[in-house]
């Protein structure tokens, strides 16, 4: 445990306007003393910590640091459920979870970061104040980055694109993030784990949202050809199908080719896609709640589905909804026999 009584006794000391000799002289014991707990090479003796605290008007766990211990214990709680309720997509429970952690911590600037990410869709421009409120105050640069990435959309989203960009322009660089750097300095299991989990998963799925946004200035054909580039990305970085999130990416873009060839008059493409996508559910649905994988760059521990969308989706359910109600798409074939077929499938 990191006790931080010298921290606080320089802090309550200068509060006061007190010098070292003198805080030394009131407490009748030598600047020496004084100086070195400052300086964290010694701790006072225990019988003078309730002195200490009540010369200062505070309780003596106040003294020790270990108020702030207990936030810091009690900020990581609420942060692993902000963690889940996004991981998940509930955003209303995310809201409510950092709201009544900040009723207790009001200006711990994590749980206020994690207020702005989570409003910046429903309340835009006060995401926009609590993020320049961060950026004034805090000095955590972690912290510090995350809120100006928020500013960024809380600005978008408050309609004011050309602050968005001039904003976003102002984040660190790919070559100048945390998964870069560190990958040049970690070793042994601690960089293997590093680069699964932080780069090789990222690389595949920048790939895959990027052509989403792309997608717009290509043919038809050559927007299969992106959404086939993305599956033959999964299947060469992680190439068993024992990996949740890549059967799930997989059978998103094969929805993204049912509908490419839906609105350009290719229905018989169009069905050949929508059995792949069947094809990519059902392996998904079969897996075990928890999975060590066999695939070489995505070995370094087992993958729990909690931390899937929705805990153990139901990756059938989710394609079977889409299908039965995304008119714009499918309307105009349900009635077709090979869209009944694909329909039992997924109800089987």
């Amino acid at each position: 445990m990191n006790l931080k009584i010298g921290e606080n006794i320089r802090k309550h000391r200068r509060d006061m306007g007190l010098s070292q000799e003198a805080l030394a002289e009131r407490l009748g014991i030598s600047f020496q003393a004084v100086s070195k707990w400052e300086r964290n090479e010694t701790y006072p003796d225990v019988v003078l910590l309730p002195v200490i605290a009540n010369f200062f008007h505070i309780s003596v766990d106040s003294l020790l640091g270990m108020e702030d211990v207990r936030e810091a214990e009690e900020v990581k709680a609420i942060v692993a459920k902000c963690n889940e309720h996004d991981t998940h997509y509930e955003w209303s429970q995310l809201i409510e979870t950092v709201e009544a952690g900040l009723k207790k911590f009001p200006n711990n600037f994590e749980l206020l970061s994690w207020y702005a990410y989570a409003i910046q869709n429903k309340n835009p421009a006060k995401c926009v104040d609590t993020c320049k409120y961060i950026l004034d105050n805090c000095t955590d640069q972690g912290i510090r980055n995350w809120t100006q990435s928020n500013l960024c959309y809380g600005y978008f989203k408050s309609g004011n694109p050309e602050k968005a960009i001039e904003c976003a322009k102002q984040l660190p660089s790919y070559y100048a993030t945390s998964e870069d750097s560190l990958r040049h300095f970690l070793d042994g299991d601690e960089l293997k784990n590093h680069i699964q989990d932080q780069i090789i998963i990222k690389l595949a799925y920048e790939f895959w949202f990027s052509i989403r946004k792309l997608k717009k200035f290509y043919s038809p054909t050559e927007q299969i050809e992106l959404f086939t580039k993305s599956n033959m990305i999964y299947d060469v970085m992680y190439e068993t199908d024992d990996i949740p999130f890549k059967l799930t990416r997989k059978m998103r873009n094969y929805q993204g080719m049912v509908e490419v060839c839906l609105e350009n008059g290719m229905k018989d493409k169009a069905f050949g896609y929508m059995y792949e996508a069947v094809k990519c559910a059902m392996a998904h649905d079969k897996l075990p709640r928890v999975i060590q994988s066999d695939a070489l760059l995505f070995n370094c521990h087992p993958y729990d589905r909690k931390w899937e969308r929705k805990a153990d989706l139901k990756l059938c359910e989710e394609l079977l909804h889409d299908l039965e109600t995304e008119d714009k798409f499918y309307a105009k074939i349900r009635e077709t026999e090979e869209y009944k077929e694909i329909i039992n499938m997924l109800k089987a």
